[in-house]
């Protein structure tokens, strides 16, 4: 009897020696009486806060996703972004980058834009818009100024809070963030029958030891709908304080998915010859980019004036 995908191809470094221990390790400090009595209140006080504000119009909300999106995607999935007008020239150069290289994405892409401005100005582009404020909190209309300060956490939830979304309604999501281009149609690989077998999908992150065992990256994933994906999930939503904790989504998720692997998820990690992260690429040299990827994350920056940088170093700014 062959072995399925999955078998001959488990997710890619997992487990590896003693980086279990960082995962299970990682939140410690979390418990600590000194960070507990300054920071946790705050923290789930936050978390409350916008999970109310979520859940407060949630029916009426479902109902508009499900008539804007009736025709809207692909094999039932829906690629799905989120963005305030900080970022909209970031969006524009992926819509660009697809359309030079000729990939049909209008046809199963949400927008889940926070401000009336940016909805307005990728309707007219074509694109099926949600305008998310204030269902996904209230937020900033600027860019972060550093990754990790207040805006950067807080613009997490609205992340957090679209794929729930697509979950609750019965989509699969491909989620990404802004700051990536296409080469080619990540949905030939993804959504190939052969790995339908998988519950999720990562990109890999790079060699970060705080997000070791399994290195994903939370700009780039894609959720099967079903049990498995919409328990994992549900867990990332339930528990958004840590986010505002740990200064970003992607710890969470990852020390998520390892304790949802050892429940029974099915995952893998994407490989960088494909799909394309920060970490390999600078300001200064791009060589170590593939030479043939679907997909270039333009990530490990420190802001909105570093990832210009990276851009127009890899040639990867298209307007």
């Amino acid at each position: 009897m062959s072995k399925s995908y999955y078998e001959q191809f488990p997710a890619s470094g997992f487990p590896k020696g003693d980086h279990e221990q960082v995962v299970f390790l990682a939140a410690e400090w979390l418990d600590k009486p000194e960070y507990v009595a300054q920071h946790r209140q705050w923290q789930v006080d936050r978390a409350r806060e916008l999970r109310d504000g979520f859940e407060k119009g949630r029916a009426n909300r479902e109902r508009e996703l499900r008539s804007l999106l009736k025709y809207r995607h692909r094999y039932n999935t829906v690629l799905a972004m989120t963005l305030n007008r900080g970022f909209s020239d970031l969006l524009l150069n992926w819509v660009e980058s697809c359309d030079r290289h000729g990939i049909e994405v209008r046809s199963w892409t949400l927008i889940a834009a926070l401000d009336e401005e940016t909805a307005a100005q990728f309707e007219a582009l074509g694109f099926a818009v949600y305008l998310a404020d204030p269902a996904y909190g209230k937020q900033s209309p600027d860019p972060a100024t550093v990754y990790g300060d207040k805006i950067f956490r807080d613009m997490m939830f609205p992340k957090t809070a679209v794929v729930q979304d697509l979950l609750n309604i019965g989509h699969d999501v491909l989620f990404q963030d802004v700051d990536l281009v296409w080469k080619k149609d990540p949905g030939d690989f993804l959504l190939r029958p052969e790995r339908h077998i998988l519950d999720v999908q990562f990109m890999y992150d790079g060699p970060n030891i705080f997000y070791a065992p399994l290195h994903a990256n939370s700009g780039f994933f894609f959720l099967r709908n079903n049990e498995q994906s919409r328990v994992f999930w549900q867990q990332v939503y339930d528990h958004f304080d840590k986010v505002y904790a740990y200064g970003g989504q992607q710890r969470h998720v990852n020390m998520l998915l390892v304790t949802r692997y050892f429940r029974g998820l099915k995952l893998d990690i994407l490989q960088e010859a494909d799909f394309a992260n920060g970490h390999l690429f600078t300001s200064k040299d791009v060589s170590k980019l593939p030479s043939d990827p679907y997909v270039i994350h333009c990530s490990w920056t420190r802001n909105l004036e570093h990832k210009m940088e990276k851009y127009h170093k890899a040639n990867l700014w298209y307007l």
